[in-house]
C-alpha cells in the first residue's frame, strides 16, 4: 500500500445532528499500531476517568483478539529464553537485534515452538515461592510483541 499522508478518507458527523464534522482525524487502532499507541497515550494524559476507562476496555479488548494468535518460542543453545510473537520469523529477528547476537553465534541457536497454554511452574511474581500459570496468562498484561516471556535450563 503507497503511503499518502494525510489524506481524507472518512466522513465524520455528529451523531445527534447529522452534522459533518471537519478538522478531525480518524484513528483505527484495531488496524494501525500507531493509532493503538497514540489511543493509550491519550488514555494517560486525559482528565476524564469515564473516557480513559473507556478506552483502556476498548484497547483491552484489542489486544485480547490480537493475543489469541501470539505463539511462543524457546531460543537458545542451552539456556532457552520464551520469547512471545506472532510468527517464528519476526520473533527470531527481533531477538537477534535485542540481543546483538551475530548470525554465526545465533547458528548454534535452537529455536522451538513452545506452549502458550500449558501450565508450569514458576518463581511466584510477588517473590514469595512458587506458582502455577499458563504462559499466555503470565503475558495478559503485556501490550507489546514480540517480548521476553521467561528463561527455562
Amino acid at each position: 500500500m503507497e503511503d499518502k499522508g494525510l489524506i481524507v478518507k472518512y466522513d465524520v458527523r455528529k451523531v445527534d445532528t447529522g452534522e459533518l464534522v471537519n478538522n478531525c482525524f480518524v484513528l483505527r487502532p484495531d488496524k494501525d499500531e500507531a493509532a493503538f499507541t497514540a489511543l493509550k497515550a491519550y488514555a494517560e494524559k486525559t482528565t476524564n476517568e469515564e473516557l480513559r476507562k473507556d478506552i483502556n476496555q476498548w484497547l483491552d479488548s484489542i489486544l485480547a483478539e490480537k493475543t489469541k494468535e501470539l505463539k511462543a518460542f524457546a531460543i537458545g543453545p542451552d539456556r532457552y529464553e520464551v520469547v512471545v510473537g506472532y510468527d517464528r520469523e519476526s520473533v527470531v529477528e527481533w531477538y537477534k537485534q535485542q540481543t546483538g547476537i551475530s548470525e554465526a553465534d545465533f547458528a548454534e541457536y535452537d529455536v522451538d515452538e513452545y506452549p502458550m497454554d500449558k501450565p508450569v511452574q514458576i518463581d511466584a511474581r510477588n517473590g514469595m515461592g512458587r506458582e502455577i500459570i499458563t504462559l499466555r496468562e503470565y503475558i495478559s498484561d503485556v501490550k507489546d510483541f514480540p517480548c521476553l516471556a521467561w528463561f527455562m535450563d
